[in-house]
């Protein structure tokens, strides 16, 4: 058959023909040690590349098989965002190691999505010994503010793979077979970093904290104790979302028939 399958639709190639190419292409040494004799890997690689609309190759660079799920690279994870019609933008502070991604919807443009990272929080993830965060920390915050922003803002432009390679070799081992359900554990520190989101989005009191925490985790309580590990790392990951909801939150408790505001100005003007 020849190398033609890297050029051809996947739709018009049988699956004899791809099973021939993923035998053959196994025993390449230019492939990437995820598919070095895996042929069924190559095979669902492809596939996952396919829907993308990426050819067979592209496939089996751009996607990554981390601890048995499929990884985009974070520049295949831009490059989907914009394919999809949405605005990504960045902004680095290399004074301050930080790096802000937003990402403005086509069918949203009013409600544009933002995540930062910066050096603060990959020491609240453990991440700032990191030999890649000492070396390159701009390249790595860059990458995470990306792949974050992406999984809230427009995750079906991911196919389920919003997550980069080193995002996943983060994850604990015993992951790769049932990644879902990892037990991982949110430290104290992180707890209080998650109290203190809550107060920027206006929590003063216990009634306030009730109120945003049964909107953001379900939890009927006044306690960041409360919230499940799972559900503190996850706001976690997203901090700069995290106030803005609790407002929303609060103005629907108190204004049940009212639109929430979406800018300071607004937020004024409603008061008034």
């Amino acid at each position: 058959m020849g190398n033609d399958l890297t050029v051809r639709k996947s739709a018009e190639v049988t699956m004899s023909e791809q099973i021939r190419w993923a035998k053959a292409a196994e025993q390449a040494d230019i492939l990437p040690d995820a598919y070095k004799g895996k042929p069924a890997n190559i095979l669902i690689a492809e596939g996952f590349g396919a829907s993308m609309g990426l050819s067979p190759a592209e496939s089996l660079y751009r996607i990554s098989v981390i601890k048995g799920k499929p990884t985009m690279s974070a520049e295949l994870i831009a490059s989907q965002v914009r394919k999809a019609g949405h605005k990504l933008r960045l902004h680095k502070d290399e004074a301050k190691v930080s790096v802000t991604a937003t990402i403005v919807r086509a069918d949203d443009p009013d409600y544009p999505f933002t995540a930062t990272r910066n050096m603060q929080w990959a020491k609240s993830m453990g991440l700032a010994n990191n030999q890649n965060y000492s070396r390159q920390p701009m390249t790595m915050l860059t990458w995470r503010a990306i792949s974050a922003v992406a999984r809230e803002a427009c995750p079906e432009a991911l196919y389920g793979a919003g997550y980069t390679p080193d995002e996943m070799q983060d994850l604990p081992e015993h992951a790769a077979s049932e990644p879902v359900s990892v037990q991982v554990v949110a430290t104290h520190e992180q707890r209080m970093q998650l109290a203190g989101l809550l107060k920027q989005g206006g929590v003063d009191n216990a009634g306030k904290a009730r109120i945003a925490l049964k909107a953001l985790a379900g939890v009927d309580s006044a306690d960041v104790k409360d919230v499940s590990d799972d559900d503190v790392l996850m706001m976690l990951e997203s901090p700069d979302m995290v106030p803005g909801r609790v407002r929303d939150a609060l103005w629907n408790a108190e204004h049940p028939d009212i639109e929430p505001p979406h800018d300071a100005q607004e937020a004024s003007e409603a008061k008034k």
